[in-house]
């Protein structure tokens, strides 16, 4: 490819947009190998065909493919990531554009009355490497209790002690600090790194929270409670995606076609069997029939979508749209997502702003040359807590604290906040130096949908999360917003002139103490991009449930789920690494039903 074509194909609202210094940049990445090779040519027939190239999909394409047995063909709706993708600190610049399926919620009714028609802006990764080419690259498994909890309700095999062998199998931890506590491995597909960037908020932020009793721990080790030095999906500061840890090293593999731009619209199913999928790609509507199994990685979202497109789901929805029904399953139920309040902070003026730091091209030299400061990092500290503080005696948080400097501009966009919600309370702060301590509540009481539009395939889904329609969320979000406030206000905070900027939100002004938190926590509020649920494992015999502990769809033969969408409930942590593992342990599931295959399982 020549350089005129990268350029082109790089060509997204970025910092870097019509910089002289873009194809320095781009020559510096292109030294990891970010994404596989695709092919447009496919054979009519393969042992397993999976649907969609994401967290899950790339996992489970690389891994059965290592069977030479075993024939492979991989389906993505979207293309290959642009080089920039690699750059962290750019996440954000990809919303909106062709490599995001730029999702919106449904008019919410218990929340979001700040936001433009009460919805949500839900982006979500569109192409090779789903949403790990574009989401945080915090790396994180979640707590211990929630795989005990769901091994304990019916998801058999899927305890703490079942999957942290998978955890280890895909992580190459490059940070010697944590290798040495026996929670970590090397050698994985997927690296983790620290951020090589200390933003001015951080050290400050750590001796706030041992103020308040919290120490500075590996949330992915012995005890999530506390404060956590991100550990991110980072190879030598640039992402670490899927799609580079999982697929390029089996790109060459001739058991494997990895096939972009291939827009699944239906599964195809005989006598209760799945035999195949039927796909657009370059114009034309293909069939491809499977020997062995079709495996649906598509995404809490999209999966569920094509299993209700396909006659799977609940079979009042389907009849109300005319699709026939091949099983009455709870398909679209049980959504489930993290959704945070920002509590924004202003700091000492004679710290840059973030708006500044990104057009800066010391900034921009810094990364080329050392993969060092803003661009390399997104979130720069994490914290778990809990409203009864350290005095609760188990190690269960309830809600998670997120910090990171902000350009007060960006958050209209990313928000999708009403003109009038902004003009009060983050115009005036446009020019500021600005940070931000986002409170997420992590346990997710309140249960959404997923439903169809329509029959027709290319038509959005309707997505309710259904945000506080279970209170005990509210609850979460305000105490993780006292402990901000908390912290912003503190002895060290204040040596950076720390000072909460709430302002008056429109609609909150008539109320104090917890009902104002309360209100602003209803008014505004953004997703933490963690949706997972919609097809619910577990006991088969238990009607809420759509796939059994092997990931097998109920009442359908030769169909599994492997994604976020089929976790009972969330896990208190961001949800890549899990989804992840997932797709690790779905591998040996499916690989042990094969005769040719003859090693030993984690």
């Amino acid at each position: 490819m020549d350089f005129l074509t990268v350029l082109s194909n790089n060509a997204y609202p970025t910092p870097f947009t019509n910089n002289p210094i873009l194809p320095l940049l781009l020559i510096s990445l292109a030294k990891q190998r970010h994404a596989p090779r695709t092919t447009d040519t496919f054979d009519n027939e393969y042992d397993y065909i999976i649907v969609g190239a994401g967290s899950a999909g790339s996992v489970v394409a690389s891994r059965l493919s290592e069977v030479p047995c075993a024939s492979v063909l991989l389906l993505e709706a979207g293309k290959s990531p642009p080089l920039l993708t690699e750059v962290p600190g750019l996440w954000g610049s990809f919303w909106y554009t062709d490599i995001d399926w730029a999702y919106k919620t449904v008019p919410q009714k218990h929340a979001g009355f700040g936001l433009i028609n009460n919805q949500l802006v839900w982006p979500s990764g569109k192409g090779v490497g789903g949403s790990s080419m574009m989401n945080g690259i915090v790396y994180m498994r979640g707590n211990k209790k929630n795989y005990d909890d769901w091994a304990r309700n019916g998801a058999i095999g899927w305890s703490y002690s079942d999957v942290k062998p998978y955890f280890l199998k895909l992580e190459d931890n490059r940070e010697p600090e944590f290798l040495a506590n026996g929670y970590h491995a090397v050698g994985g597909p997927i690296s983790a790194e620290k951020t090589r960037y200390e933003a001015e908020i951080k050290k400050p932020l750590i001796e706030a929270g041992k103020l308040l009793g919290y120490k500075l721990v590996d949330s992915n080790g012995r005890s999530q409670t506390g404060f956590h030095d991100v550990q991110a999906t980072v190879r030598n500061g640039q992402r670490c995606s899927t799609a580079k840890g999982y697929l390029v090293p089996a790109e060459n593999r001739t058991n494997l076609d990895i096939v972009s731009r291939a827009y699944v619209k239906k599964i195809l199913i005989e006598e209760g069997r799945a035999i195949g999928v039927q796909f657009d790609h370059c114009g034309l509507t293909r069939t491809v029939r499977a020997r062995r199994e079709v495996i649906l990685s598509a995404g809490t979202i999209n999966s569920a979508q094509l299993l209700m497109l396909s006659g799977i789901g609940p079979r009042k929805h389907l009849e109300e749209l005319g699709i026939p029904v091949v099983a009455d399953l709870p398909v679209g139920n049980n959504l489930q997502d993290h959704s945070c309040t920002p509590v924004h902070f202003e700091i000492d003026p004679k710290i840059t702003p973030v708006a500044k730091k990104i057009m800066n091209r010391k900034s921009a030299e810094d990364y080329i040359n050392n993969r060092t400061g803003i661009f390399g990092s997104i979130t720069q500290l994490v914290a778990f807590g809990s409203p009864q503080g350290l005095s609760a005696v188990v190690d269960k948080p309830d809600f998670e604290l997120f910090f990171a400097e902000i350009a007060s501009k960006s958050v209209k966009f990313n928000y999708g906040l009403k003109p009038e919600v902004y003009d009060k309370i983050f115009r005036p702060f446009e020019n500021s130096s600005m940070a931000v301590c986002q409170a997420q509540f992590l346990k997710s009481y309140s249960k959404g949908t997923v439903r169809l539009q329509s029959s027709e395939p290319y038509d959005p889904p309707l997505i309710d999360p259904n945000y506080y329609g279970d209170t005990k969320d509210l609850k979460d979000v305000v105490a993780g917003m006292k402990t901000c406030i908390q912290l912003i206000s503190s002895a060290p905070m204040k040596k950076l002139r720390a000072k909460v900027q709430f302002g008056l939100v429109p609609g909150c002004e008539k109320l104090s103490g917890d009902p104002y938190l309360e209100c602003v926590a209803r008014t505004i509020l953004v997703t933490n991009h963690h949706p997972v649920g919609t097809a619910k494992m577990g006991n088969p015999d238990d009607p809420s449930t759509v796939v059994d502990p092997q990931l097998r769809v109920k009442s359908v033969e030769n169909l599994r789920v492997v994604d976020a969408s089929i976790m009972p409930t969330i896990p208190w942590s961001n949800t890549n690494v899990p989804t992840i593992m997932i797709g690790e342990k779905a591998s040996d599931m499916i690989k042990s039903t094969l005769d040719c295959y003859t090693q030993t399982p984690v």
